[in-house]
C-alpha cells in the first residue's frame, strides 16, 4: 500500500522487472515505467507488473477475475507469471488459487524458460488446512513443469524448514513466515537474495526477493 512512498526503495535496486502486491492502479499506471501492468477489483490494492528498462515486454493473455491475482507476460523471451494469492471465497483462496492459476497456465510455464513469482501466501506448513490442493502438492506440480524454487535450490532447504522469513505479521519479528516464492526453470542459473528486516520492516511487511536470472 501507499507504493508512492516506497517507490524510491524500489528503484533503488534498478531492476530489470518488479512484482509488486497490494499496490493501487494509478501507482502503476502514472509511474512513467516503460512496461506496466496491473489487475484486481479494488483500484487501490491489487498487483502491479512494472518493467524499468525498454525490452521485449508483452502481456500475454488478459487477467480473469475469476483468479485473482496473476498477470502473465513475457520478458525478451522469458515466459514469467507476477502472482497475489488471496482469498476469493472459501473455497478458492491461496494455495489453492495457485493450484489452479499453474493448471491453466502449465503450457505457458512448462515452456524451458518461465518463472512464477510472488506472494504465494503459502507454506508446506498448513499443508493439513489445504487437503487434495496443499503447498507440497504444489511444489510437485511446478517441479512436474519444470520449475523449482530459486531460494530452496540456492540453500538446499527443505519446503516448510525455511529460517529466512519473506513475511512478518503486523511487522513483528516473532511472526515470521516463509510465503514468497519464485520457481524458475530447473535448466536456468539464477541466484536471490531476501531483503534484510532491518531495511525492508520500517516500510512493508514483505521483504523483498531479489532474482538475478544469468
Amino acid at each position: 500500500m501507499a507504493f508512492y512512498k516506497k517507490r524510491h526503495l524500489l528503484e533503488a535496486l534498478v531492476p530489470d522487472v518488479a512484482i509488486i502486491q497490494e499496490v493501487s492502479k494509478k501507482d502503476i499506471e502514472s509511474g512513467g515505467y516503460p512496461f506496466a501492468a496491473w489487475v484486481g477489483a479494488n483500484p487501490s490494492k491489487g498487483l502491479g507488473v512494472i518493467g524499468l528498462r525498454h525490452a521485449s515486454n508483452k502481456v500475454m493473455e488478459p487477467s480473469d477475475p475469476a483468479l485473482p491475482w496473476h498477470i502473465p507476460f513475457s520478458v525478451d523471451g522469458l515466459n514469467i507469471i507476477g502472482l497475489w494469492a488471496h482469498q476469493l471465497t472459501g473455497e478458492l483462496r491461496y494455495v489453492r488459487i495457485t493450484h489452479e492459476i499453474v493448471d491453466r497456465h502449465a503450457g505457458f510455464l512448462g515452456s524451458g524458460r518461465a518463472l512464477i513469482a510472488g506472494d504465494f501466501n503459502s507454506n508446506t506448513i498448513w499443508d493439513r488446512e489445504h487437503p487434495g490442493r496443499n503447498h507440497s502438492m504444489l511444489v510437485d506440480k511446478l517441479a512436474g513443469l519444470g520449475l523449482e524454487s530459486v531460494f530452496h535450490r540456492q540453500e538446499s532447504a527443505d519446503h516448510g524448514s525455511e529460517m529466512t522469513k519473506t513475511y512478518f505479521h503486523t511487522r513483528n519479528l516473532k511472526f515470521g513466515h516463509h510465503i514468497d516464492y519464485a520457481f524458475l526453470s530447473s535448466a536456468m542459473d539464477a541466484k536471490v537474495a531476501v531483503g534484510e528486516p532491518d531495511r525492508w520492516l520500517p516500510h512493508s511487511d514483505h521483504m523483498p526477493l531479489i532474482i538475478d536470472v544469468t
